[in-house]
């Protein structure tokens, strides 16, 4: 398994990424692709394609902010969970941010999401204890209640609010 960046607008496997973006996030836990193309041009985040045997099987959204790394989103093909890739990307990813990453996961409201909240939790990953809503990723739409999860924990709420603070600057609102 590796994980390969995608810069351009014409990468091959961009079809692939975008069929699997939109079936896997809700419209409000996902931008609208024209722009979310005009974002591989930031510097701070990275969209990299998740290759096995030379076949897509997922992709990860990360950001440096600062000194974390935020990952947006991770979607492994539906086919393919359950082989331990996403265990994989995210040990890949807690190497690209240093030891220190943080991601919003839904809050508990079915098996699917308890299933994701303890996936993070098996690889070290624990919940932020702050009151956390997702920024629209449209202006005028409505906040998500979400989690933050973090690894390593963060146990400051000063520190945890500035990182959702800047999470909220920098990924979502800087884009309205």
């Amino acid at each position: 398994m590796e994980l390969h960046v995608i810069t351009r607008p014409e990468h091959p496997q961009l079809p692939f990424i975008r069929s699997l973006y939109e079936s896997t996030f809700p419209v409000e836990e996902r931008r609208d692709w024209h722009q979310f193309i005009q974002l591989l041009n930031e510097p701070a985040m990275q969209l990299s394609v998740v290759m096995d045997e030379g076949a897509a099987i997922g992709f990860v959204i990360g950001w440096k902010l600062g000194s974390w790394y935020y990952v947006e989103h991770l979607a492994i093909d539906p086919l393919q969970r359950g082989k331990k890739y996403g265990e994989k990307v995210m040990q890949s990813v807690l190497e690209a941010g240093h030891g220190r990453v943080i991601l919003e996961v839904e809050r508990v409201h079915d098996t699917n999401s308890q299933r994701r909240i303890s996936f993070y939790e098996r690889l070290g990953y624990t919940i932020v204890d702050i009151d956390y809503h997702q920024p629209p990723y449209r202006k005028g739409e409505a906040v998500l209640p979400m989690l933050l999860m973090s690894h390593p924990a963060i146990t400051d709420a000063t520190e945890a609010k500035a990182i959702a603070g800047n999470i909220r600057a920098s990924v979502y609102e800087r884009y309205y």
